[in-house]
């Protein structure tokens, strides 16, 4: 049965300049009309453009469409979900007041529900998808409701930016780095949008979402009105050693001369080794493995230990100190090193990739 309705269905797409989907929808048994809805759902996914507009047609012989509205009105979770998959495969979007009363209990059906106009490419997706999503006190969302808010603002991300800068303080910190997340992929249609309350990100009480915050802003180098807004010098202040290995990121992406010294400024001594990697690897990305480092300068002594050495030591700066071992490589050297050396084995790794070919006919010859 399946292979005879799947030639068919091919016969009447390509082989006629008319289906005809209800004629021959019509003269099907009931199993029939179930196998053909099978068929039917696997070549929505597989096709797209004209082809899935024609196809859409058979859906509406075969009531789908109609079907899935009255299974939004008066089904459980699982009729509503599987209806909003077919709507969408359709590219139908129902009316809206149905989707804002039936579709919001849970963020998967939030997400289908706005997923369906993105589909349909309805002159509101922004506007309602975003309302969609993100009214009522939403929870965070699983990577395909992410996905869906990228796609709904993405066309117009005034909705969206709106949203967040009116709402997000009261978002939980999950949902809040999804929104940077969304932010991060959405910088070349921001136009004039409000960004304050990304910048206001970074004193979030979350060390998550200042990091997501940072990550968020590296694309935004281009932004001089939003740069002016983020205090640079204020970056040694913050207290975890991740957030400052996004700051160095985020600046290496701007990667202008007032970013990179930040980066030095900050960078050179910081306390956390694995910051002062990411501070590293983004300087020697910049300005190549081979150029000379920033000087950092040793850690200080504190007050007690400078009182007890004694009155020849102090006259005598270059007197060696019993009780002190002798200075170490200042680690930010290290770092460097580290992240020098990485940049040379790559670039070694990469080039002998190119030559491979090359190199293997010469062992050959």
């Amino acid at each position: 049965m399946r292979a005879a309705l799947r030639g068919e269905l091919l016969d009447r797409l390509y082989g006629r300049d008319e289906p005809a989907w209800d004629a021959w929808v019509t003269g099907l048994s009931a199993a029939e009309r179930d196998e053909l809805e099978s068929v039917l759902d696997v070549y929505l996914r597989e096709l797209d453009g004209r082809d899935a507009e024609k196809l859409a047609g058979l859906g509406r012989a075969l009531g789908i469409n109609e079907r899935a509205r009255r299974e939004i009105a008066a089904g459980d979770y699982w009729d509503r979900s599987h209806a909003l998959v077919w709507l969408t495969l359709l590219r139908d979007a129902p009316d809206r007041d149905l989707l804002r009363a039936h579709c919001t209990e849970t963020p998967r059906e939030r997400a289908a529900a706005a997923r369906v106009l993105y589909a349909a490419r309805t002159d509101d997706c922004a506007t309602t998808g975003v309302d969609l999503l993100l009214r009522d006190d939403p929870d965070p969302f699983s990577v395909f409701g992410v996905d869906t808010l990228y796609r709904v603002a993405e066309g117009n991300p005034s909705p969206f930016f709106e949203r967040a800068a009116a709402d997000f303080p009261t978002w939980p910190p999950a949902l809040q780095r999804q929104a940077l997340l969304v932010v991060r992929h959405l910088t070349t249609v921001v136009g004039g949008a409000d960004l304050s309350w990304v910048v206001a990100a970074l004193s979030s009480a979350d060390p998550s979402v200042r990091a997501a915050a940072w990550r968020a802003l590296g694309a935004y180098g281009w932004n001089r009105r939003l740069r002016d807004a983020i205090d640079l010098d204020a970056i040694p202040d913050e207290p975890a050693p991740a957030v400052r290995a996004d700051a160095y990121r985020a600046l290496g992406v701007w990667g202008d001369a007032t970013a990179l010294g930040a980066i030095e400024a900050a960078g050179t001594v910081d306390p956390d080794p694995r910051a002062q990697v990411a501070a590293a690897e983004t300087l020697v990305a910049q300005r190549g493995p081979d150029a000379v480092p920033a000087p950092s300068d040793p850690p200080q002594h504190s007050a007690g230990v400078a009182g007890d050495q004694s009155a020849d030591a102090v006259a005598d700066p270059s007197a060696p100190d019993p009780e002190t071992p002798a200075p170490a490589v200042p680690p930010f050297d290290v770092a460097w090193d580290w992240a020098a050396e990485h940049t040379r084995f790559d670039r070694l790794a990469r080039d002998i990739s190119r030559d491979r070919d090359r190199l293997r006919d010469e062992v050959r010859g």
